[in-house]
């Protein structure tokens, strides 16, 4: 794959290496930020752009403009919404903007999430930052050493402006909304929305490229251990086998490096063994600490090093802890 870095004017931490995964496709893979952005699958057309996911702010998502027009003089004709969390829809407003035609996609599930729950939080994130601020203040004037004031000085930048950020977004939503399964006939490929199931969310839609043979999974499949605080993990290895029944050879994440279908094997042998470990746990009358402490256990010989890739960003305990708590929520 061709790869570059690339970092916009006031990009901020907003970071990206562009891939070029096949001909006109390209995943733009995030760093680690502060506030966490996603990756964003860029796919040129005949006639136009289509943009998947848009970070967690619209700064994030201008870095890709200025990257795309190093890539194309194209417009984006489409934005894909994959699901509704924040750090996968918050820069949609800066595609039309910049591009007066363009559409924003996803299904009714995922709209009517953003409409439910996605806007409530936005409210939540510009009441809650502030204390953030706050606090990252007062650990800066009470930091002990230069090693440790540097890194406060610099996540408190971040989350400062974050905070402006966030109290001026204009929420994009979806303008156009399918039920089911999307696809767009282009001259040169075809594009297919799919609805697979619950799992990362109720509304997760996949970006299929056929000829390609590339998916683009949003957070139903990520590098790091998948956060589970929406998800359904009792359903979430049977939208994963439906995947698996796809013809593809490569795989753009929601977060993470693009990965082959060996990855897809295993996310879903974990999703599958922890919620199983789980209900074994439950049904012999286990408490919620037991269950973290023995499924932890059992799961980390196969799963904590492929797992750890991001260690020091997503750890993997911290990861696989929320997860067992969510499952044991549902199951017992």
């Amino acid at each position: 794959m061709d790869c570059c870095g690339h970092e916009g004017p006031g990009g901020g931490d907003a970071k990206f290496e562009i891939q070029r995964v096949a001909d006109g496709v390209y995943a733009a893979v995030a760093a680690p930020a502060y506030k966490v952005n996603c990756n964003t699958a860029i796919i040129e057309n005949a006639d136009g752009v289509m943009i998947v996911d848009t970070h967690s702010k619209p700064s994030a998502a201008r870095v890709i403009i200025d990257k795309l027009r190093d890539i194309t003089k194209k417009p984006v004709r489409y934005v894909v919404n994959t699901h509704f969390h924040w750090d996968h829809w918050h820069g949609n407003e800066v595609y039309p903007a910049a591009y007066p035609d363009a559409e924003i996609v996803t299904n009714q599930i995922t709209r009517e999430a953003m409409l439910m729950k996605g806007l409530k939080r936005l409210q939540d994130h510009v009441r809650q930052v502030p204390a953030e601020v706050a606090k990252l203040r007062a650990d800066l004037a009470a930091a002990g050493n230069a090693t440790q004031r540097a890194r406060l000085e610099t996540d408190l930048r971040l989350a400062e402006s974050y905070l402006a950020e966030v109290r001026a977004l204009k929420p994009a939503l979806p303008t156009i909304a399918f039920e089911g399964t999307m696809k767009l006939y282009r001259r040169d490929r075809e594009v297919h929305l799919l609805h697979l199931g619950r799992a990362h969310t109720a509304g997760d839609v996949f970006v299929y490229l056929p000829k390609e043979k590339v998916v683009i999974t949003g957070d139903a499949m990520i590098g790091w251990t998948p956060f589970m605080g929406d998800g359904y993990p009792e359903e979430w290895a049977g939208t994963l086998d439906r995947l698996a029944q796809l013809d593809f050879t490569h795989i753009i994440m929601g977060h993470g490096d693009v990965a082959g279908r060996e990855w897809l094997a295993t996310f879903r042998s974990y999703v599958h063994d922890m919620v199983e470990a789980v209900r074994q746990e439950a049904a012999t009358g286990a408490t919620l600490e037991e269950a973290k402490q023995r499924v932890s256990a059992k799961l980390a010989p196969r799963y904590e090093k492929p797992f750890s890739t991001y260690g020091d960003y997503r750890p993997w305990r911290t990861g696989v802890l929320a997860n067992i708590e969510r499952t044991f929520g549902m199951v017992s």
